[in-house]
């Protein structure tokens, strides 16, 4: 068993994420994170919500809400619903992931 974040996503969390992640590969070309579709089905398709991610995708899940978040800012729209998701996602903490 390996130590890995656990983010633990209602329905909120898993919709902005997953939205989040797919603009970013839309906007970036995704050279940054190689693996953004894997992420986005992990995301969708986690079991009870649980979420576990290694280093490079916990940053790219941190890295993509943080996009998101900047294009709202610069459009002038509220950004609550993000800053709570991104909050939750800094604040999980390391658990121990099993066998995948």
């Amino acid at each position: 068993m390996e130590k890995q974040t656990l983010f633990k996503m209602g329905i909120l969390e898993q919709t902005f994420l997953t939205k989040a992640l797919l603009e970013m590969k839309q906007n970036t070309g995704a050279e940054d994170c190689a693996g953004i579709e894997e992420l986005v089905s992990k995301t969708v398709s986690a079991p009870k919500r649980k979420l576990y991610l290694n280093d490079t995708e916990y940053a790219c899940a941190v890295e993509s809400l943080n996009c998101m978040r900047n294009s709202y800012l610069s459009a002038g729209r509220s950004c609550g619903g993000i800053d709570r998701v991104l909050f939750k996602l800094l604040h999980s903490g390391y658990r121990r992931a099993p066998a995948r």
